[in-house]
């Protein structure tokens, strides 16, 4: 309740809006997540410095990679993966080139 109030504050009517909610707890995360605990991410010590791996092109992301939990760390780790794959030019190139195509 104290999240929907904090969001309701924001969006008035965002209750009438949600067309799914899902409630979790630490328990859901052990079960589905398969998390010590239902903990989130990994704690500080047990990051992987970076997404690699001994296995080619296999480039990890996500919360327990550097720099951790939450939307924006996680949306970096990402990025941070496809680079360590693809060049940002190439990235940026292959962007253009979709958009030649009207596919973005």
């Amino acid at each position: 309740q104290v999240l929907w109030k904090a969001i309701e504050s924001i969006i008035p009517d965002v209750r009438e809006r949600t067309i799914t909610s899902m409630i979790g707890s630490p328990l859901t995360h052990e079960r589905f997540l398969r998390r010590s605990n239902g903990t989130y991410g990994s704690s500080t010590e047990d990051y992987l410095k970076d997404g690699s791996t001994p296995i080619e092109k296999l480039v990890l992301c996500g919360d327990g990679v550097f720099p951790g939990i939450g939307v924006p760390a996680v949306a970096l780790s990402g990025a941070s993966a496809a680079n360590a794959i693809v060049s940002p030019y190439e990235q940026w190139r292959c962007l253009d080139e979709l958009k030649v195509q009207n596919l973005i």
